[in-house]
């Protein structure tokens, strides 16, 4: 069974759900923690199980947290757009958040392409109520994601969209095996040697075979959205070259002037370490720090449960967060 920090569902808006972790200690940080998930994955991978759980390790470290769960998007949300998580998503989660812990401001912690969503809403809202933002495993510069980059640039998204509509996960998780071959020709042959190996370890067996379930329960990317994802961010690299314009509005990653902790992996072929680093030029804050983590052969989920996991990613996630949290 994942996910089973214990928890309640607090707000609900369409298929969006904020949910609240129970406290299982008394709270040390005053400021809650907003975790922003992607839109591909369902978010149990931040809860895989009791001991190798992300959220259960922030939770007992006195953290008030927080989720937002985006839902199974289906034919009816096809125009679902970025503008829908940046502009009244995401301002409604944090609304709930507030009211809920009566608190005035909070820290964002994005994983994979939430991180993107946190970046957007930050810079999109001036008098946002951000105290802190962690991004963990987020790409930035686009330009940086080496084979991806030049994949997803050479695709034809239009015909794409109007032949499937929502894009099924198999097509990017496919893209993602193929880069992730090339860049490494025997990481699946290690892989195979490894589970081989550890067949009679129950604990290693587990966990392989959720991240495996994990991996098949990806979800559909609103067709709207993708097309904006492939348009924007990997064709024209609008965000850091500060072309991207939403709803109105021009994002300007200067306007960031919070506190910003940036964890990232070197194996990780989704979301590299230069991809995020440019990002420490671009935003103001004094306040900013990037720790790369390494070892595994699947960097974008070791940061999470691999052994870099609870090993430096928790650990380092907490603390930055409570000596920043002691103050509303």
């Amino acid at each position: 069974m994942v996910g089973q920090t214990p928890s309640e569902i607090i707000f609900e808006m369409e298929k969006v759900k904020v949910i609240h972790y129970k406290p299982l200690k008394r709270k040390v940080s005053r400021v809650p923690l907003l975790v922003i998930t992607p839109i591909l994955s369902k978010p149990y991978i931040l809860d895989l199980y009791p001991g190798l759980s992300f959220i259960e390790y922030l939770v007992n470290q006195g953290i008030d947290v927080y989720l937002v769960d985006f839902g199974i998007p289906d034919d009816s949300d096809t125009n679902l757009a970025f503008e829908d998580y940046v502009f009244r998503y995401i301002p409604s989660a944090i609304e709930r958040v507030l009211e809920t812990s009566s608190s005035k401001t909070m820290s964002l912690l994005g994983y994979c392409l939430g991180g993107v969503f946190t970046l957007l809403y930050a810079t999109f809202n001036d008098s946002n109520p951000i105290k802190n933002i962690v991004l963990v495993a987020s790409p930035v510069d686009f330009s940086k994601l080496d084979l991806h980059y030049y994949y997803w640039r050479n695709i034809d998204v239009d015909r794409l969209v109007d032949t499937f509509g929502n894009i099924p996960p198999e097509l990017i998780i496919f893209s993602f095996n193929v880069i992730a071959g090339i860049k490494n020709p025997y990481r699946y042959l290690k892989k195979s040697k490894n589970f081989l190996q550890n067949i009679k370890d129950r604990e290693y067996m587990k966990r392989e075979l959720l991240i495996n379930r994990w991996l098949i329960e990806s979800i559909p990317f609103p067709a709207k959205a993708f097309k904006q994802l492939i348009k924007e961010f990997f064709y024209e690299n609008a965000l850091v070259k500060k072309r991207l314009r939403m709803a109105g509005k021009s994002a300007d990653l200067s306007r960031i002037k919070c506190p910003i902790l940036i964890l990232s992996h070197s194996a990780d072929v989704v979301a590299p370490p230069e991809s995020a680093r440019g990002l420490l030029q671009l935003i103001s804050s004094h306040d900013k720090e990037i720790v790369e983590v390494s070892g595994g052969d699947a960097g974008h989920i070791d940061i999470i449960i691999g052994a870099e996991g609870p090993e430096v990613t928790w650990p380092k996630t907490a603390s930055w967060l409570k000596d920043r949290s002691n103050q509303n």
